[in-house]
């Protein structure tokens, strides 16, 4: 069982290194800087989704949620 963890561990870790040097060979992505203000979502929704995520993290930190 810990060779199969190490193993997929190696494999993420490749992965992520591929990922990482595509992305640095690719260039700086310029679309981003042409999007409007109307493409964001708003304000509210950030906060409402922040809260969401405060309070998962919590209830997993205290056991309420996930495996016991």
């Amino acid at each position: 069982m810990t060779r199969l963890i190490l193993i997929l561990f190696l494999i993420s870790a490749v992965v992520l290194a591929a990922t990482s040097v595509m992305a640095l060979l690719s260039g700086p992505d310029t679309s981003r800087a042409t999007r409007n203000k109307e493409d964001t979502m708003p304000a509210t929704f950030h906060m409402i989704a922040y809260v969401l995520l405060i309070i998962l993290m919590f209830g997993v930190v205290t056991g309420w949620l996930g495996a016991a």
